[in-house]
């Protein structure tokens, strides 16, 4: 009989599933987003700053739901790539907000095309049903947990 990837007494277990799930979800994404030189975090970073507008770095740590430290390392691998650029706020000189470049704006496209086939490859097991009511519940949970 061939082994379960998750032990018997975790089976049932919210914590352990989600957890399972998220990190091969994540290799699969970071697989995916290598080739670009972006992180899944940093792909997150990039698509929120590109949808909202240019945001604090405090404020995409909130938004993208990263402590502050990590969103430094996060926003540093995107000024190395040019994909992002501080400016200083022209309400508060004293505070500055991140902007998405040129060179941003022409990754998101393929860095969203990537991921798409990798969540694709990961939801492969699902019927297509199954999938769409995966994302609602899980939308649903993170909305009340805020």
């Amino acid at each position: 009989m061939a082994e379960s990837a998750i032990p018997a007494p975790l089976a049932e277990r919210l914590g352990p599933l989600l957890g399972r799930a998220h990190e091969a979800h994540r290799r699969g994404s970071a697989a995916a987003l290598a080739p670009l030189g972006l992180s899944p975090r940093a792909f997150g970073a990039l698509a929120v700053l590109e949808a909202e507008g240019p945001l604090s770095q405090r404020r995409l740590s909130e938004r993208q739901g990263i402590d502050r430290t990590t969103t430094v390392a996060v926003v540093d691998e995107l000024e190395r790539l040019g994909a992002v650029e501080r400016r200083q706020d022209a309400a508060d000189r004293r505070a500055h907000a991140l902007h998405v470049t040129t060179r941003g704006r022409r990754l998101l496209p393929r860095a969203r095309s990537a991921v798409a086939e990798a969540e694709a490859a990961f939801l492969a097991p699902l019927p297509e049903a199954d999938q769409a009511q995966l994302r609602a519940a899980l939308r649903a949970l993170v909305e009340a947990a805020r």
